[in-house]
């Protein structure tokens, strides 16, 4: 049994102690000056990060390609462009060498906090199996220090890259734990409909949950999202799809924007935005207010459509807070949601720090959710499943 003392909780007034058992929190009690093994020093415990959105397979690439796509795609009106011309580094694929790259930034991953993360790798014509199976290894080596899915994710589409739906199931069967889709970029509106429903036939069949990127361009004629969530409903997938991206419900009408949303809570999907990496930028506000599921992703980590990016979810929280003018106390409190609770539980996971639940926490260098932002620091520990796996003193 470890216990946690002198520490400060969300939402709680005072100091407490914590104790973990088994992998679980066992109980929470009010700190009265008892030691245990370990002081918190009055500063703020929360659960720990994840993060439900990365392209792991292209970290640390971006200096093979960031000349010809970086200003395409944060401009917003190319991104369809700059995937074409990032498809490139696919073809210099070695899975060994993506395996170490993907292994370091899983690493610095847990030691800013994070326990639990959803990536995606390409399988297409360019990339093969390369890039995942170079991921699955990474997986392997840090799986007793961070939870990992591995998406399989059809970047190039389905029907302007024909093998890549053999590719996604070869995926599945040898690993992947999610199916990936990304339909806005087919070319005809028949064909986004029916990239949903291989992607959403694959998760069925194999049980798997489904990821998408959808509608990744300041055009209110896209409506992959709506689309997703009237077939997630088809297919009784409630709850176990996540959409990211959705750039283009910033410059929807308002009618559009709330049928859209309506249809996304029917569905029960859960909306992963990156502020960070685009000039646009789906309506969180709105969204959290209709009782959607919105987190807050990675996204990219120094590749051909970010060129920053160090897993480091407060980082990203810092960075989001200014861009969704969410700085007043209660913008922050949800910022900080965004990259715990809620960025699990878009990956279909509870995390919550209470009794009963898995301990994975971090014990932050600051004593509240404000000063934990500002400085964005790594957490002085990180707990998963109750056991210490980085620190940072």
């Amino acid at each position: 049994m470890i216990k946690i003392t002198n520490v400060r909780l969300r939402g709680k007034e005072g100091l407490y102690s914590v104790e973990i058992k088994g992998g679980s929190i066992l109980n929470i009690s009010e700190y009265s000056g008892e030691t245990g093994d370990l002081n918190g020093m009055g500063n703020l415990l929360t659960e720990s990060f994840a993060v439900p959105h990365l392209h792991i397979d292209k970290v640390e690439t971006g200096e093979m390609v960031e000349n010809e796509t970086v200003s395409i795609y944060q401009l917003g009106g190319g991104a369809d462009e700059a995937i074409r011309k990032a498809a490139e580094v696919k073809k210099h694929y070695d899975p060994e060498k993506i395996a170490a790259r993907v292994t370091e930034k899983f690493l610095q991953a847990v030691s800013n906090g994070v326990t639990f993360m959803r990536v995606f790798a390409d399988v297409d014509s360019y990339a093969e199996l390369k890039g995942f199976l170079g991921v699955l290894r990474a997986k392997e080596r840090v799986k007793n220090f961070l939870d990992v899915e591995i998406v399989a994710f059809p970047q190039q589409g389905f029907f302007t890259d024909r093998g890549a739906e053999a590719l996604v199931e070869e995926a599945i069967k040898n690993g992947a734990d999610v199916v990936g889709g990304i339909p806005w970029i087919e070319k005809t509106e028949e064909d986004k409909k029916q990239h949903i429903r291989i992607s959403l036939e694959l998760a069925k069949k194999y049980g798997k949950p489904a990821a998408f990127l959808v509608d990744d361009a300041p055009d209110p004629k896209l409506r992959t999202l709506e689309y997703l969530a009237d077939e997630t409903v088809k297919y009784g997938l409630q709850g176990k799809v996540e959409a990211c991206h959705a750039r283009a419900l910033e410059v929807y009408d308002k009618e559009s924007l709330f049928r859209t949303f309506e249809k996304v809570k029917e569905a029960d999907i859960s909306l992963v935005t990156n502020p960070h990496t685009g000039k646009y930028h789906l309506p969180v506000q709105e969204a959290l207010n209709y009782g959607i599921n919105v987190a807050l992703g990675q996204d990219d980590c120094n590749d051909a459509y970010y060129p920053y990016g160090s897993c480091s979810p407060l980082e990203i929280a810092f960075l989001a807070s200014h861009l969704l003018w969410m700085m007043d106390p209660d913008g922050r409190e949800k910022i900080y949601d965004m990259i715990t609770w809620r960025a699990a539980r878009a990956a279909g996971l509870e995390r919550k720090l209470e009794a009963g639940k898995r301990a994975d926490l971090v014990l932050l260098k600051r004593e509240n959710v404000k000063h934990a932002i500002r400085y964005h620091e790594r957490p002085a520990y990180v707990f998963r499943e109750g056991l210490a796996v980085s620190e940072n003193l």
